[in-house]
């Protein structure tokens, strides 16, 4: 007997996973990915110079290279086991806080996340450039995974089967590439900025009633978001969030599990 061939909906064909599971990445971070991937084999295969994509502020300011402001994020270096790491870190944290991101204006929604890798682009093409730096890519995706871990500061992960509360992982990553003999330069650039949003957007405006980083209106248009902010709340309740910012939620049953065999793109 013939048996039919594996469908994934009645009409369109036979599935593919691969596509299924981009598809089930929130927008930024399906891109992130896909051109983080599209880079490294590009450049491995020498199909483009590395060099007219990574970071050079006199390239940008004397030859107009402006694409120079958001290539540099998508090169993690050549095919390696650390580059699959950073490619899984990235799909995993970076959905986890594009998903709920701080409000800044947007509601919590994707307009938010871009504003805030925005502004983080440009701090660290910044300190890049002091700190000599032209693939600062890794140090964008510990901003996020900080960023992410401030938001779900009391949520529990697996790193090797260790298991490691969310507000520490950043650190305990870094732990993790000083014994295998990594730089922690960029992990500690992308911390230490992160820190500096998380600063301007939790700590400014709790305790000084400062409120500085706002998503600007006409990004929230273009992402089709309300930019309804989260219901106010009584000053100084324990737990709830700041005025204009979104409680994060509750984290979900069993949390991440890195290296535990988790099949990748699992939720």
């Amino acid at each position: 007997m013939v048996r039919p061939r594996n469908l994934g909906r009645v009409g369109q064909g036979p599935a593919n996973p691969v596509k299924d599971w981009l598809e089930s990445l929130p927008p930024v971070t399906r891109v992130w990915f896909v051109a983080s991937f599209g880079t490294t084999c590009l450049i491995s295969f020498g199909l483009v110079d590395p060099y007219r994509l990574l970071w050079s502020w006199p390239a940008v300011r004397h030859r107009f290279e402006v694409w120079r402001l958001i290539t540099p994020y998508f090169f993690f270096g050549g095919f390696s086991f650390p580059f699959l790491i950073n490619l899984y870190l990235l799909q995993q944290y970076s959905k986890g806080y594009e998903i709920s991101p701080y409000n800044t204006g947007g509601g919590g929604d994707t307009a938010d996340y871009i504003w805030m890798m925005f502004l983080g682009a440009l701090m660290l093409c910044g300190v890049s450039e002091f700190m000599g730096q032209v693939a600062p890519a890794q140090a964008m995706l510990y901003l996020v995974l900080y960023v992410w871990s401030r938001r779900n500061p009391t949520q529990q992960v697996s790193l090797y089967g260790f298991p490691v509360q969310a507000i520490m992982l950043p650190w305990a990553l870094c732990a993790f590439n000083m014994v295998i003999g990594n730089s922690l330069l960029l992990p500690l650039m992308g911390i230490g900025v992160g820190h500096l949003y998380y600063f301007a957007i939790e700590v400014l405006p709790d305790a000084y009633g400062v409120d500085i980083v706002k998503t600007p209106r006409a990004l929230i248009d273009a992402c089709g978001g309300g930019g309804g902010g989260a219901p106010a709340v009584a000053p100084g309740v324990r737990g709830a969030a700041p005025p204009g910012r979104r409680a994060p939620p509750a984290p979900p049953r069993g949390g991440h599990n890195w290296g535990g065999g988790r099949v990748l793109g699992e939720r």
